[in-house]
């Protein structure tokens, strides 16, 4: 990575998807305090209640609006995974473009252009990218099991690819247990769910950070 600098910063977050990446850290955040409140565990006034939780949806409507048009990365990849015969992965693209659509249909209801209440459209929508998440989870294990099997253990460079690939694999299943709680297949923690929201949004905010030259 390169050098933290107000240049490097700034083409950081010039990134769309990037900015989107903090911004879904931001309403998880808000998310796993508000969770606190709900415990008790970190009481506040109900004017600071409420205040974070008009920030928590100003968040999620603004992470929404991000995903408009979203479909012109996920559909040419779903057509690129069927051709490769990569069947996991198309089912997997395909079911995140199902997702797009079911959140536009829900964004398009919560301001008002159509009618109805969004909240029945956005479980939905939470069900069908959870199943793509497990999906992508079970990609990634089998696909380092393979690998691991085969690696030079002794390697530098296979170690911290196998650092890589365990990483990843931490954040599929943390996307995993995020879905389950949000569209109530499986709610546990909003503490948990907000926790495990910031890393993966900085997870995929640093992938899009400047690298280092020759890095």
């Amino acid at each position: 990575l390169e050098t933290p600098s107000a240049p490097v910063i700034g083409k950081w977050l010039s990134q769309t998807d990037a900015g989107l990446s903090l911004v879904r850290v931001g309403h998880n955040a808000c998310r796993a305090i508000l969770g606190l409140h709900a415990t008790g565990r970190l009481p506040q006034t109900a004017q600071r209640h409420a205040q974070l939780a008009a920030l928590f949806g100003a968040l999620m409507h603004a992470e929404r609006t991000g995903r408009l048009c979203k479909e012109v990365v996920t559909i040419p990849l779903t057509t690129h995974a069927l051709e490769e015969g990569d069947y996991a992965n198309a089912v997997s693209k395909g079911l995140t473009t199902v997702f797009l659509g079911l959140d536009h249909y829900a964004w398009l209801r919560a301001i008002n252009v159509l009618k109805g209440e969004p909240v029945p459209i956005i479980l939905k929508a939470l069900k069908v990218i959870t199943l793509a998440w497990f999906i992508d989870l079970l990609r990634e294990v089998a696909a380092f099991l393979k690998w691991n099997s085969t690696a030079d253990q002794d390697s530098d460079t296979v170690r911290r690819e196998k650092k890589d690939r365990l990483w990843n694999i931490a954040r599929c299943g943390a996307l995993v247990a995020q879905g389950v709680h949000l569209s109530q297949l499986l709610p546990h923690s909003d503490i948990v769910c907000g926790s495990l929201g910031m890393y993966t949004g900085l997870f995929a905010a640093l992938s899009f950070y400047p690298k280092a030259k020759g890095a």
